[in-house]
């Protein structure tokens, strides 16, 4: 593994080669970017750079220091994360990676600690690690990651070298799915509606695509009729699943996200129209009289649901009946919606 072995990161890789290169390395990283874009890769390869045996901006990827931070096994790395009966990355987890810094390293010149996601911490976890950037300590670095820098303390984000992270190009997360095995269309679809995101376009591949469009276009064309009985019913089908309902949401956002490039009347991106061509019947009208209401409340509205269950806990289905609700209060796009729905 080399840092040009990752893909569409180039302006990040670079940074991190010539840190190494320099032997300047920061003590603290906050890598930032979205889900599945490459940010836990760079980080397993920074750590493979600097305990490598060759001791070169690119590491080996083969002598025992790389091989072992491959599989996540040297004693080294720490990778802190949340715990499998936990929400959050609690205090305890992050005072006993800052004692595991404070030994000497077991086998290599280096230890690096990874948090991810960082954005995970509790404040007092937080304010934990903070104390550890504040006190550096010879030959040990962290590494944070993040899709979302604005939910870490200040104070913390001012101690990292911060490095970007930009969503991947729809092209390579459908040849990357397509190497793992995935059907070439169905890769273009899920890549289409990834937001170059390889982890949610996994999840597509996970789920029933075709079912949950349905499911999308069943809610969102009923949300435009008189009474909201039949949206109701469309949203009973997740029967509070919050997996599905996250699923179905962000399903939505990504075909509102596809109707609003097409609104605006720019050309289609290669892959990125395979949605629109494969559901151009059902979609055109949508596209076509919803340029006179707000595509973007619709995306809002959705935002805010996904926001609620993500950070307050919210009940899938009060969610889900939040978008519906708030899709009744423009009823032109509803309206679309339901002829599309083709009711």
């Amino acid at each position: 593994m080399r840092f040009s072995d990752i893909r569409d990161q180039e302006h990040a890789t670079a940074t991190l080669r010539r840190s190494v290169a320099s032997g300047k390395v920061p003590h603290a990283y906050l890598f930032v970017g979205p889900e599945g874009v490459g940010k836990r890769l760079a980080a397993r390869t920074l750590a493979m750079a600097l305990c490598c045996e060759r001791n070169e901006p690119d590491p080996c990827g083969v002598c025992t220091h790389c091989r072992k931070i491959s599989d996540e096994v040297h004693p080294d790395v720490r990778w802190v994360g949340v715990p499998d009966d936990k929400r959050r990355i609690p205090i305890d987890a992050v005072r006993e990676a800052d004692r595991w810094l404070g030994i000497r390293p077991h086998e290599a010149r280096s230890k690096i600690l990874v948090v991810d996601p960082a954005d995970a911490m509790t404040d007092a976890a937080a304010n934990a690690i903070l104390k550890t950037l504040e006190e550096p300590r010879a030959g040990s670095f962290i590494v944070l990651l993040t899709a979302a820098a604005s939910a870490l303390l200040p104070t913390v984000r001012s101690r990292c070298q911060i490095v970007r992270f930009r969503p991947l190009a729809e092209k390579t997360v459908a040849a990357i799915l397509v190497q793992g095995g995935a059907d070439p269309e169905i890769a273009k679809m899920a890549a289409a509606l990834s937001g170059g995101s390889l982890a949610r376009a996994t999840q597509h591949l996970g789920e029933e695509l075709d079912a949950l469009l349905e499911i999308v276009v069943e809610l969102l064309s009923a949300a435009g009729e008189k009474t909201p009985e039949r949206a109701l019913r469309a949203a009973e089908v997740l029967r509070g699943d919050r997996e599905k309902t996250v699923a179905t949401l962000e399903l939505a956002l990504a075909v509102l996200d596809e109707i609003l490039y097409a609104q605006s009347g720019a050309p289609a991106p290669e892959i990125g129209s395979a949605l629109l061509a494969k559901y151009a019947g059902r979609l055109a009208p949508l596209i076509e009289e919803s340029a006179r209401h707000s595509t973007a409340g619709h995306i809002a509205a959705v935002n805010r649901a996904l926001t609620a269950m993500a950070r307050n806990n919210m009940n899938p289905q009060l969610a889900i009946e939040g978008v519906v609700m708030a899709a009744r209060g423009r009823r032109g796009l509803g309206e679309s919606w339901h002829r599309i729905g083709g009711r």
